[in-house]
């Protein structure tokens, strides 16, 4: 039994549906719509909303300083009534100044009311039913209102002025209004904001057309990229410059770049596997074709037998070749199965291959012996690779052990990381070959059975590296035979 045979090759079919899908998932025509409109969406309706409020406010302003510029003329016609009302003896004359009405006469539109009330509330003059929701002060000052008055909207405007006449019945203070029509007020308003809100409304049309020019502007590098990417010849991945490039294009560019890596790393992974098994299945292949021709040649049915025996061999150690070239290329990072990753119990991994492998020791003779930590030892990892790499560990062992010697698999915790050992008793490798032997298809001569295909410390290191492990080689127990230890954290990630 070799240490891959539970692996199965691939199914190239398979794979290639499976890439085919995923190229026409990608060149599906389907996209979320354009940058430019998502960003006048976002745009657009908020500068409405802030158009609307800006446009009350605008309002209520030009409404104020109408009614500030009006009001000066109401006081200043209250006070001109009271400066020409006098009382003398218990007798109130009111003189009204033509001054009174002349800031109203350039509008004949609007109506004027006023009345003058004596310290007792009788009428003096004016309208009788004209007064103030509230009384003034008596101070001298005037206060402004609004209300209705003869089916119209008013603004008033009342003062209490003292006249210091001893003879008057309830004080001495007279209450003077005087009131006007809005009509005007609200025409000069209505105009003022309507010319307001026009020039706002020209500031936002011309500001959404200086913004579709900026984003046309802004997506020029896109489009630059997009151009330079489709005139590039098929097989260049090497990176995008990232000369004169807006940082916010920046991280697309590093996405971009660090995907054509991968790609590129990928590829070449895809050529060496495809460079490697054309050079290694060649001798194979020839010796097959060598054999089974000189089978054909035998009339000797034990010549016959013994024939078929090399064939059968080599048929068996093409095969072993074939499958520890698919289980390596399937190990290599840059591939991606190996970062599916799951829960798994690394001792009692090991104990199963142990148990799997135990018939190869018994029938090479072999005394593989196992020893745990008697629980289970939790880490995130690839099974299947994990699998094909303490196989590959158990296989070597016993193959380059000598009869009557002892294999022994071991498995340990040291903090957060683990420790798998495989130690043998066989010839070892020397020191100066350890790093070689991690090399593809590099074999020490005259080592091993003819079997042996110098992939399995490859694979070995590979899948430990993945999985942010190392591989180290030292002497067996008492300086024979060599010890392989795998150190792989507990809690490892997907390497890069």
């Amino acid at each position: 039994m070799d240490g891959t045979s539970g692996s199965r090759p691939a199914n190239p079919g398979t794979d290639d549906r499976e890439h085919g899908a995923a190229a026409r998932a990608v060149a599906a025509p389907g996209h979320g719509g354009s940058l430019r409109q998502r960003v006048l969406v976002w745009l657009l309706p908020p500068l409405a909303v802030l158009l609307l409020i800006n446009a009350f406010f605008t309002h209520r302003s030009a409404l104020d300083a109408v009614n500030q510029a009006y009001d000066r003329t109401l006081t200043a016609s209250v006070r001109a009534i009271g400066e020409r009302t006098h009382s003398l003896g218990g007798q109130i004359q009111v003189d009204i100044p033509y001054a009174a009405f002349e800031g109203f006469e350039a509008d004949a539109a609007e109506r004027i009311f006023h009345a003058v009330f004596d310290p007792a509330g009788g009428l003096v003059t004016g309208y009788a039913d004209l007064r103030p929701p509230e009384l003034p002060a008596d101070d001298g000052g005037v206060r402004i209102f609004d209300l209705p008055y003869a089916g119209e909207t008013v603004r008033l405007a009342a003062m209490r002025k003292r006249l210091y006449d001893p003879a008057l019945r309830g004080g001495d203070a007279v209450l003077i209004v005087f009131a006007e029509t809005t009509g005007a007020r609200r025409a000069l308003a209505r105009d003022l904001f309507v010319a307001s809100l026009q020039r706002q409304s020209l500031l936002v049309a011309v500001g959404a057309i200086l913004v579709l020019a900026a984003l046309g502007t802004a997506f020029r590098p896109l489009l630059r990229v997009r151009d330079h990417m489709r005139a590039r010849d098929e097989e260049d991945l090497t990176p995008v410059r990232m000369e004169r490039v807006p940082s916010e294009i920046a991280p697309l560019i590093d996405a971009i770049n660090h995907h054509m890596e991968r790609l590129s790393a990928m590829l070449a992974a895809r050529r060496r596997f495809l460079a490697d098994a054309a050079h290694q299945i060649r001798t194979p292949l020839a010796v097959l074709t060598t054999q089974a021709e000189y089978g054909l040649r035998q009339t000797d049915p034990e010549e016959m037998l013994a024939t078929f025996a090399s064939l059968l061999r080599s048929t068996r150690a093409a095969r072993r070749l074939a499958n520890q070239m698919l289980t390596l290329s399937r190990a290599e990072a840059v591939n991606g199965l190996i970062g599916e990753r799951a829960a798994l119990d690394l001792a009692g991994l090991v104990k199963e291959v142990a148990m799997e492998l135990a018939p190869l020791a018994l029938k090479r003779d072999i005394d593989l012996a196992y020893e745990g930590i008697g629980h289970a030892l939790t880490m995130q990892g690839n099974a299947p690779m994990l699998r094909e790499m303490v196989s590959n560990l158990i296989d070597n062992a016993i193959r380059y052990s000598p009869p009557g010697s002892a294999v022994t698999v071991a498995v340990a915790a040291f903090g957060e990381d683990a420790v798998v050992s495989v130690c043998d008793q066989g010839p070892g490798i020397p020191t100066a070959e350890r790093e070689r032997v991690f090399q593809r298809f590099y074999r020490i001569l005259g080592q091993g059975d003819s079997e042996g295909s110098g992939l399995g410390l490859a694979i070995v290191r590979e899948i430990a590296l993945a999985h942010g492990g190392r591989v180290t080689l030292r002497d067996g127990a008492g300086g024979r035979g060599l010890c392989v230890e795998v150190e792989l954290p507990l809690g490892s990630t997907p390497s890069a």
